[in-house]
């Protein structure tokens, strides 16, 4: 499979340009005519990388395509379905993003076109599953089970967010509340043994030396974690540092667990979808890989099913490529034998679902008295520290 970018001629006689994944230029031909489009030009390209969602763009597109299966479900075709949308929505991006749809769907796009032409709002697989709900003439309902998996999906975030927002809290509160009694309170004991004259113990010289340390440098190391962190987004932001870190991820004992976990769930859920909705079992397992989430496990994944498409087996490829889970790969490969491979696409995706919002429960649970018991710790030495060294003023030497 290649990308080809086309030049074509629309029926009222305008220009448009386009990208196509096809075997060959013969192929990518076909396709382009099956739009009812006239190709005048196919040159290869590059593979065209998907741009990062935009903040808040989850959530947008999971409404959007939820009110569109409502309203088509009511008996609208797409272009009133838009206009009510636009019309009705109160929320700015809604409106929006509605209007450029209908501006495409009246200007003889399809839905499958305009949700392709904006990635960064609509990703694999919007415009997949749109193609093959208009194909079968069922896009309402192919709108409808595609909002079921989102909001499953995102159920399932927010889940584990809200699990571990908690013990996040607590390190905060604790790392404030530490540096607070370092630079505002343990000062007035060193000053006060500077008044008297009198040698400071051990321990507390240490405590009083970090807290003078924290105090001067504290904002510079406020200002250097913060650079820190720009510097790691932005070296993120390269594919191959991406890719690098992301394989490394996997590799650490219990996160590695969990990303494996997740990303399970991802291509599974993503897998049944497409399935469900008649594609085949190559391009759903092309696209469901793209899903993953982790560029290594994309890459890995993808290399995987081009091997497959040469003849290897499901199961071993896909095992092989040190991605997903064993017991994924066995049941997806029993799945492909018996012919029901969506349905077990299904099922693993909500057993893997289920175990990662269970694991992150318990390293919540876990997480949360470590963090109090650290900051007791940390806030207990400091406090006998310094009672150490005021018992010491009361020493009198005979």
């Amino acid at each position: 499979m290649a990308w080809f970018a086309i030049r074509a001629i629309r029926p009222d006689g305008g220009e448009e340009s386009i990208r196509i994944e096809a075997a060959d230029r013969q192929a990518a031909a076909a396709m382009v005519t099956a739009r009812g489009l006239t190709p005048i030009q196919i040159q290869t390209a590059r593979e065209k990388p998907v741009p990062r969602p935009a903040a808040g763009s989850a959530r947008l597109a999971t409404r959007i395509a939820r009110e569109l299966s409502v309203l088509i479900a009511a008996g609208l075709s797409i272009e009133p379905a838009l206009a009510a949308l636009s019309r009705h929505a109160a929320d700015k991006k809604l409106k929006s993003a509605a209007d450029a749809l209908l501006a495409d769907v009246r200007g003889g796009a399809s839905l499958s076109e305009a949700f392709a032409k904006r990635p960064e709002i609509f990703p694999p697989p919007f415009p997949e599953i749109a193609e093959a709900g208009e194909a079968g003439g069922a896009l309402g309902r192919a709108l409808g089970e595609l909002a079921d998996a989102r909001e499953r999906r995102q159920a399932v975030e927010a889940s584990v967010r809200g699990a571990l927002v908690y013990p996040a809290f607590l390190l905060v509160l604790a790392t404030v509340a530490v540096s607070g009694l370092l630079i505002f309170v343990v000062p007035r004991f060193e000053n006060l043994f500077d008044q008297i004259g009198r040698d400071i113990p051990a321990q507390a010289a240490f405590v009083f030396g970090l807290s003078r340390s924290l105090a001067t440098f504290g904002p510079f190391i406020v200002i250097a974690i913060a650079l820190i962190v720009m510097a790691i987004r932005f070296a993120l932001a390269r594919p191959a540092i991406r890719e690098a870190f992301d394989r490394r991820i996997l590799q650490v004992p219990l996160l590695g667990t969990a990303s494996r976990t997740l990303i399970a769930a991802r291509f599974c859920r993503v897998l049944a979808l497409l399935l469900h909705n008649g594609l085949s079992a190559v391009p759903a397992l092309r696209l469901a890989s793209r899903a993953a989430g982790n560029l290594w496990a994309v890459r890995r994944l993808s290399e995987a099913l081009a091997e497959v498409r040469t003849g290897r087996a499901f199961s071993e490829r896909v095992e092989a490529s040190d991605v997903l889970p064993p017991l994924a790969a066995e049941l997806l490969s029993v799945g492909e034998e018996t012919g029901d491979l969506g349905l077990a696409a299904e099922r693993l995706a909500s057993f893997y679902e289920t175990r990662f919002e269970q694991n992150a429960r318990l390293l919540s649970r876990i997480v949360e008295p470590a963090v109090i018991v650290l900051a007791g710790i940390a806030i207990g030495l400091v406090i006998v520290s310094i009672l150490s060294a005021m018992v010491s003023i009361n020493d009198v030497g005979l």
